[in-house]
């Protein structure tokens, strides 16, 4: 590759794309999956299953199409389409999690934040998969842009009561403190993911 590497994972990192797109059908959807996969595909007609969906190095979807390099910091929840490979990407939120842009803040992902703080410290995937309705679990709360440089106020921390699913599986649960940001409140719904989790509430 001739041109400036722009994503921050590897060439060599997988991703996922289909069978048209390797057989030249341009590139008009991304999405950077919660969990920091990248998809790549052609037309919404053009489906993506078994039959058709391949695995292949990032590094690999950027040399079919190297304009998908401005996608770089799509951050991981959001999608990218556009018509044609001469229209400009449009760029929306791809989950049923609270986002700055339309609730004032957004969740902090406790596993990555617990990698730069030593008072995060997440529960196994095996306690987070036993967690039902009723149980209470300690989010983070982030009052600013996901892209602003961080400050100190920017965070809360506070309990959510587990009320239910969605469809796609998710947590939905109801604040249970009063925040000190205007943004939200006691008692307001949101979904959010196990990535999301940075305790749980043990009655001892």
């Amino acid at each position: 590759m001739t041109h400036d590497w722009e994503f921050d994972d590897p060439p060599e990192a997988a991703c996922f794309t289909t069978t048209f797109v390797l057989q030249g059908s341009p590139i008009l959807r991304v999405f950077h999956d919660y969990d920091g996969d990248w998809q790549f595909h052609g037309h919404a007609d053009q489906p993506a299953d078994d039959s058709t969906v391949q695995v292949v190095a990032l590094g690999q979807v950027v040399q079919l199409d190297a304009s998908v390099g401005i996608l770089h910091d799509l951050p991981c929840g959001w999608a990218a389409e556009r018509d044609s490979p001469d229209c400009e990407w449009r760029r929306f939120k791809d989950t049923p999690f609270p986002s700055f842009p339309e609730n004032g803040y957004y969740l902090e992902d406790a596993v990555w934040l617990s990698e730069y703080r030593n008072d995060v410290n997440p529960p196994s995937k095996d306690e987070i998969e036993q967690l039902d309705v009723g149980d209470f679990v300690k989010l983070v709360f982030r009052f600013a842009d996901e892209m602003d440089d961080r400050e100190d106020g920017q965070c809360e921390r506070m309990w959510v009561e587990i009320t239910g699913f969605d469809d796609d599986g998710y947590f939905v649960g109801t604040i249970e403190n009063d925040p000190q940001h205007d943004a939200t409140k006691y008692g307001e719904s949101l979904s959010f993911h196990p990535l999301h989790v940075a305790e749980i509430y043990v009655d001892e």
